[in-house]
């Protein structure tokens, strides 16, 4: 029997869309490191859930994680970007898509998939909701202050402040305080043993980079935070298998035990969360 869970994984493609290939500037590796690698198969539930949905394309191509009308140029990693979080041009010659490319690029990738979680998260069969992304081990570029910083294992996010409670600027919450906290603790408990790498500043975190959801991203826990149904966020740092141990820089190939590793975990956690809703 099936869980009443609803999965997003809105940034682990590998395609480029047919309508851009043309202008498309990235390497394989620059949009591959720009997005949540393997994310597919390390939260692929499908057979377990009730509702899962997964991007194939790459996160530079159409980012679902953005308000519509969050674009570059007034945004280079808008929904469409001009760089990645890298700062490595999308476009070649920096220019990017016309107006009506755009929209065709919009209409056709991005609503669907939003159109998707809106009409599940209101189905009978689901009770929760879980946007499954990962993160660079350290704070990217584009992090301003905290750019090169190592960050925790997993971080959860409810749209509140590091304690889970409701802050500025949304005063609200797309998951209550207790239950995110049960998140954290079962997180904390599943992967507290973890060999990785890097001197990481905790195991689990709540809104930590992303306090308050206040950060480009996380678009999609703000707008299906007001579905009736508790939803939060899961960012997976890639230090947990993007390192020498599991990973080949060059080929870009991942030792596939690790993943299947880390999706029973994530999925023990999500498993014993579920019942409490």
């Amino acid at each position: 029997m099936k869980e009443p869970i609803l999965v997003s994984i809105a940034h682990g493609g590998w395609k480029v869309p047919e309508e851009i290939k043309d202008i498309w500037a990235l390497t394989k590796k620059d949009a591959f490191h720009d997005g949540d690698p393997f994310t597919p198969q390390i939260y692929d539930f499908s057979d377990k859930v009730n509702a899962q949905i997964t991007m194939e394309y790459y996160r530079a191509a159409i980012d679902l994680n953005r308000e519509p009308d969050n674009i570059a140029p007034e945004n280079p990693d808008g929904l469409i970007k001009s760089l990645t979080c890298y700062n490595v041009e999308v476009y070649k010659n920096g220019i990017l898509p016309n107006e009506k490319l755009k929209k065709l690029l919009i209409n056709k990738y991005y609503y669907p998939y939003h159109r998707f979680l809106e009409d599940a998260a209101r189905r009978d069969d689901i009770r929760l909701g879980v946007d499954c992304h990962s993160m660079a081990a350290v704070t990217p570029p584009i992090g301003g202050e905290t750019a090169g910083k190592p960050r925790a294992l997993i971080c959860l996010g409810n749209l509140g402040d590091i304690n889970g409670e409701p802050c500025p600027p949304h005063n609200r919450l797309s998951c209550d305080t207790e239950l995110i906290n049960f998140v954290k603790e079962e997180f904390i408990r599943v992967f507290q043993h973890e060999d990785v790498e890097i001197d990481i500043p905790a195991v689990c975190t709540t809104n930590v980079p992303y306090e308050g959801g206040y950060f480009e991203g996380g678009y999609i826990t703000r707008k299906m935070g007001y579905e009736e149904i508790p939803f939060f966020q899961i960012e997976m740092s890639r230090a947990l298998y993007l390192t020498p141990k599991y990973f080949d820089e060059d080929t870009l190939i991942v030792d596939e035990r690790r993943i299947k590793d880390l999706n029973r975990k994530v999925w023990k956690v999500l498993k014993k969360t579920v019942r409490l809703v």
